[in-house]
């Protein structure tokens, strides 16, 4: 053991911080959309909310900003956690990135659930009652997803914290090489 550093590859160090980065907008997104986006329909209703969804989740810049957040939230988390496992990075950071990497797909699961209703909600009528349960349905299948990405989120967080402020038995064998 060289001073308090665990010894972990810079291209893990690298990796951690480029997906804590990523997670913690992924994490923002959800939290924005949980706690403020989906509350708010009961205020403006269902159809104002179709509306604004419609200009938003499901406009060009709507897909592509989703389709990062799934698809390269999984790729970057998996990344990652390969990148921990191939460089032999502390097993406190290979596991923080696996939950990471679950998290991920746990977000593409409950969203192959939530996407379609989204879609379906782009082309339904304005009728109320029909947008209120294609919005009820949506919010059962995001609010895993934000609880997902929350977790996914304190996990990188986690790693790179535990990496800055090392415990004793966290050490490995020397410093960042």
């Amino acid at each position: 053991m060289t001073g308090n550093v665990p010894r972990i590859a810079k291209s893990a160090v690298t990796m951690l911080i480029a997906t804590t980065a990523f997670e913690s907008v992924r994490m923002g997104a959800s939290v924005f959309r949980g706690l403020i986006d989906l509350p708010a329909r009961e205020k403006i209703g269902s159809v104002a909310f179709a509306d604004f969804s419609r200009a938003t989740d499901l406009s060009p810049a709507g897909f592509i900003f989703y389709g990062t957040f799934g698809i390269g939230g999984l790729l970057l988390t998996g990344a990652t956690w390969i990148v921990a496992a191939r460089t032999r990075a502390p097993l406190y950071v290979r596991r923080l990135a696996a939950i990471s990497t679950v998290c991920s797909l746990l977000i593409l699961a409950f969203t192959t659930q939530a996407a379609p209703l989204m879609i379906r909600l782009g082309s339904s009528p304005n009728d109320p009652s029909l947008l209120s349960q294609l919005l009820d349905d949506f919010a059962v299948w995001t609010y895993p997803r934000f609880v997902c990405a929350t977790v996914s989120y304190a996990a990188m967080l986690s790693a790179l914290a535990r990496l800055a402020w090392p415990t004793p038995d966290s050490m490995h064998r020397g410093p960042i090489r």
